[in-house]
C-alpha cells in the first residue's frame, strides 16, 4: 500500500516538472517581456503569418539540386514528411508540386503579403485536401508548445491595493522616458490581484501606445537586428496595428486615473499563447454542418461586473467581443464551402476587406489567416462580389502527381512489408501508370523544347509524359540529349511547372488507386502463392493486369504502359552493365598480365604466370576471355594469329625496356594500350554474355547451388560478381537479383539496347 502511495506521488512530481517545464499558464512582466525581446526579437515579435512561415521551415527540408544551373527556376526537393505524415491520425502525401506552392506561401507570409487574404486549398473530391489542412494545423497547434513556437497574448493583472487607490491625473511623462527611469515592480503575490484576459489574444507591445512604440524599440532591439525589424513589411504590423478595443479601453481607464505609466504598465504581463483547436484558441475550424451559434456577442458576466465595480463606471469597459476574437493573430477555418459555410464564407467579405467586425457599437480587430477548402464545383456556388474575388488566393491540392509519393500511400495503407513482393522500380512504375491518368497528354512547353520527341522512343513514350514526371520529380532523366538539356531554359521549366497547376484535377483518385493496387496485389500475389514463393512481382505482371482490366487501361494515356516498360528494360541494362563492369582494377590487369605472359608461349601450356602467380592453361577459350574485350566485332582465326603475334613482339620489346630500367609490367606501354582498349570496349560489350551464352543463363539459375560449382572459373566469377552487385548497389535480394537477370534474357531486352 505504500509502494503504491509512493508511485502516485512519483507521478504528481512528474506531472509537476512537466507543467513547469512548459510554462503553462506562467505570467511575464512587462519589462521582463521587453528584455525577452531584446534578446530574441525575431522570436518574440511575430504574428500568425511570420508564426506560419516559421512552424513550416522548423518542419520541412529543401535541398535545391540545380542550384548552381544558371536556368534554375528554384523548384526544390521539399520533404514534408514531419509536416503532413508523422505522428498524424491520417497521413498526407505532398507531391513536390504541392510542396513548392506552399513553400512560396509561407514565403509571402514573410514577405508581409498576406493580410486583407482568404487562402482556399481547392481540389476535387478524393485529393485529401481537408486531411492537409488538419495536419498542418495540427503540427501548428503543437509549434506553438515548443520554444521555437512560442507566440504571446496581454493579461492583465489588476491588484486590490493599487485599483483601491482611486488614481487621478494623467501621463506626465513619455513612455520611453518611464522605461529609462522606473523600474518593474513585481506585484506582490500576497495581494489579491484581478487577471483580465484579452479575448482577442493581442500581442503585449500593442498596449504600448503607436507613437511611443518605435522609439521604445529603439532602446530595446540590438543594433544587428533594427534593419530588419524595422524596415522589413512583415515587421509593419509592430508600428501600425492597434489592441483590441477591451485592451484599448483598460489602458486608457488606468491611464487616465495614474499618476505614473510605471502603475499602468505593472499591470501589464505576457503570457503564452497556446493554440488550441479544441477549445477554438487560436484555431477554429467550421464543418458545413455546423450551425451558427445563438449567440454573437460573447462575454463573461464576472469579468464584466469586476471592471464596472472597480472602475465604478458600468458603460467605461464593455468586455464584449465576437468568436473572430478567439482566433485573432490565429486561423479561422472553413473546410468546404457548402451548407451552413456557404453563408460563412460570405460573411467573411466584410471582415477580410476592412480588417474590422462590428458587434453592437463597438468595433473589433480582426488580423487572422483565413483559409478554406474547397471543391472546385462549390466555386459556382458561392456569390461574392468582385472586390472578394481579388482578395482570394487559391492553392491547388490537386491528385498526387509523384510517383515516389504514391508509393508511399501504399506503403501506409498495406505495410511497408508490400516492397519486399516487388522487384526494384516495379512499384514506382505501377505508380506512373496510375499517375499518366491525372496527366494532361499535350503540353505546349515540351512541344517548344522537344524538337525530336522520336528520339527518345527507346525510354519515353510519345508524349513525353515520362520526362515530364522525371521533372515534377525534380530529376532532369541522364538519358536527355546533351542539347536537349542545354535547351531547357528557365522560362521553359517556369512554363512546364506553370502546366502543373491545371493538372491532376482527374483521373485516378486517391481512393481509385488504392482500390487498384488492392486488386493488383493481391492477383499478384494468388498467382505466385501455390508456385514459387520466393518469386517477386516483376513489370510482367503489371502488364498482363492492366491489358486484362480495360475498364482501368482505357484511361491511361495511349501506349504509356509499353513506354514505362521501355524505360525500365533500359534502366535495368544500365544497372546489369554497371553490376558486370569489373571496378576491381586488380581482376582487369591480372587479365592483361596474363595475356601478355601466354602470348609467348604455344597453346596447350599450362604455366604460373610470374606477374600474378595464377595458373594460366593457354588456349583459345583463354584468349577469347580477354579479346572478347579487345575486338569490338567478330574476327577470323588466321588475324587473332596475326594479332596475338604482335602483341608477343612488342611485350618482348617491354620485356627487354623492363629489365633495363628496372619498371613493373603495369608501366609498360603495351600494357597501358591493352589496358585502356580492354576497358572502352568492355564497357561497350559488357552485356555479351545475356546474348550469346546458354551457359551463363543455366549458371545463374544454379546460382549458390551445388550444381554451380561445375562451370569454369570465369563464368562462376562473372555471375557472383554481377549478383552481388545487384545485391548491394542495386537493393535487390538474392532471389530478386537472380529472377531480373533471368527477366533480361527471357524478354531479350539486351538485344533492343546493342549500339
Amino acid at each position: 500500500m505504500q509502494e503504491s502511495k509512493k508511485e502516485v506521488k512519483d507521478i504528481f512530481t512528474l506531472i509537476d516538472s512537466k507543467l513547469k517545464k512548459e510554462e503553462l499558464g506562467t505570467l511575464i512582466p512587462f519589462k521582463e517581456f521587453l528584455n525577452r525581446a531584446g534578446e530574441q526579437p525575431q522570436l518574440v515579435f511575430r504574428n500568425v503569418f511570420q508564426l506560419f512561415n516559421n512552424m513550416f521551415h522548423n518542419y520541412i527540408t529543401v535541398e535545391d539540386e540545380y542550384k548552381n544551373d544558371p536556368e534554375n527556376i528554384h523548384h526544390k526537393t521539399i520533404n514534408c514528411d514531419k509536416l503532413l505524415v508523422e505522428n498524424t491520425d491520417t497521413p498526407f502525401f505532398a507531391d513536390l508540386l504541392l510542396a513548392n506552392r506552399l513553400m512560396r506561401l509561407a514565403d509571402s507570409f514573410e514577405a508581409g503579403s498576406q493580410q486583407n487574404k482568404i487562402y482556399i486549398f481547392i481540389g476535387p473530391a478524393g485529393s485529401g485536401k481537408s486531411t492537409f489542412l488538419n495536419n498542418i494545423l495540427l503540427k501548428l497547434q503543437e509549434y506553438t508548445k515548443l520554444p521555437e513556437g512560442a507566440m504571446y497574448e496581454v493579461m492583465w493583472q489588476l491588484d486590490e491595493q493599487t485599483m483601491g487607490s482611486q488614481f487621478s491625473g494623467v501621463m506626465t511623462a513619455a513612455l520611453e522616458e518611464y522605461f529609462s527611469k522606473h523600474k518593474t515592480v513585481q506585484l506582490n503575490s500576497s495581494k489579491p490581484v484581478f487577471n483580465i484576459p484579452c479575448p482577442s489574444h493581442d500581442h503585449p507591445i500593442l498596449i504600448i501606445p503607436r507613437e511611443f512604440r518605435r522609439e521604445i524599440l529603439e532602446n530595446v532591439i540590438p543594433e544587428e537586428h533594427k534593419q530588419k525589424i524595422f524596415n522589413n513589411k512583415e515587421y509593419e504590423w509592430i508600428f501600425k496595428d492597434d489592441p483590441c478595443t477591451i485592451c484599448q479601453s483598460i489602458y486608457q481607464s488606468l491611464i487616465n486615473r495614474s499618476n505614473s505609466p510605471a502603475e499602468v504598465f505593472n499591470m501589464v504581463f505576457a503570457k503564452r499563447y497556446y493554440f488550441n483547436r479544441r477549445l477554438g484558441n487560436g484555431i477554429s475550424i467550421f464543418n458545413p454542418g455546423d450551425r451558427e451559434p445563438e449567440k454573437f456577442v460573447l462575454t463573461n458576466e464576472v469579468i464584466q461586473h469586476d471592471l464596472e465595480l472597480r472602475f465604478r463606471d458600468s458603460n467605461l469597459i464593455k468586455y464584449v467581443f465576437s468568436r473572430y476574437a478567439k482566433t485573432n493573430n490565429g486561423v479561422f477555418a472553413i473546410m468546404d464551402v457548402k451548407g451552413y459555410n456557404e453563408k460563412r464564407f460570405i460573411d467573411l467579405h466584410g471582415i477580410i476587406s476592412e480588417g474590422i467586425h462590428k458587434i453592437e457599437d463597438v468595433e473589433e480587430n480582426v488580423n487572422s489567416l483565413f483559409i478554406a477548402v474547397m471543391n472546385p464545383e462549390d466555386k459556382s456556388k458561392v456569390n461574392v462580389h468582385e472586390s472578394f474575388r481579388d482578395r482570394i488566393i487559391e492553392i491547388n491540392v490537386n491528385y498526387n502527381l509523384n510517383y515516389k509519393e504514391e508509393a508511399k500511400i501504399y506503403f501506409h495503407m498495406f505495410g511497408n512489408q508490400i516492397l519486399n513482393r516487388f522487384l526494384p522500380k516495379v512499384l514506382n512504375n505501377f505508380a506512373k501508370i496510375i499517375i499518366s491518368s491525372r496527366l494532361n497528354s499535350s503540353s505546349a512547353a515540351l512541344k517548344e523544347w522537344i524538337k525530336d520527341p522520336d528520339k527518345y522512343e527507346k525510354y519515353c513514350d510519345e508524349s513525353l509524359l515520362l520526362l515530364k514526371l522525371g521533372i515534377y520529380n525534380n530529376k532532369i532523366p541522364k538519358w536527355l540529349s546533351q542539347e536537349d538539356y542545354n535547351n531547357f531554359s528557365k522560362s521553359l521549366r517556369r512554363q512546364l511547372i506553370d502546366e502543373s497547376e491545371s493538372e491532376g484535377r482527374y483521373g485516378f483518385s486517391g481512393r481509385e488507386s488504392i482500390s487498384i493496387f488492392n486488386e493488383f496485389y493481391n492477383s499478384a500475389r494468388k498467382k505466385y502463392r501455390n508456385g514459387a514463393s520466393k518469386t517477386l512481382i516483376t513489370m510482367d505482371d503489371v502488364k498482363e493486369f492492366f491489358f486484362k482490366n480495360r475498364i482501368y487501361s482505357d484511361r491511361i494515356p495511349r501506349g504509356f504502359i509499353d513506354s514505362i516498360i521501355r524505360l525500365y528494360d533500359y534502366d535495368l541494362i544500365q544497372q546489369i552493365k554497371e553490376s558486370m563492369f569489373h571496378e576491381n582494377e586488380e581482376r582487369i590487369a591480372k587479365d592483361i598480365q596474363n595475356y601478355l605472359f601466354a602470348s609467348n608461349y604455344d597453346l596447350g601450356q599450362k604455366l604460373i604466370c610470374p606477374y600474378t602467380n595464377e595458373l594460366v592453361e593457354i588456349s583459345d577459350p583463354f584468349y577469347n576471355i580477354v579479346e572478347q574485350h579487345l575486338f569490338m566485332k567478330n574476327v577470323d582465326p588466321e588475324e587473332k594469329k596475326k594479332f596475338r603475334a604482335e602483341i608477343a613482339a612488342k611485350f618482348v620489346i617491354s620485356l627487354q625496356e623492363m629489365q633495363a630500367e628496372g619498371d613493373d609490367i603495369t608501366h609498360s606501354q603495351i600494357f597501358k594500350d591493352l589496358h585502356s582498349l580492354y576497358i572502352k570496349n568492355l564497357r561497350e560489350s559488357i552485356i555479351q554474355p545475356f546474348l550469346q551464352y546458354t551457359s551463363f543463363e543455366n549458371a545463374i539459375k544454379e546460382y549458390r547451388t551445388p550444381k554451380f560449382d561445375v562451370y569454369d572459373a570465369r563464368t562462376k566469377g562473372d555471375v557472383d560478381f554481377l549478383i552481388k552487385k545487384l545485391m548491394s548497389k542495386f537493393h535487390y535480394t538474392l532471389d530478386g537479383a537472380r529472377q531480373v537477370c533471368l527477366y533480361v534474357i527471357h524478354n531479350h531486352v539486351a538485344e533492343k539496347f546493342i549500339s
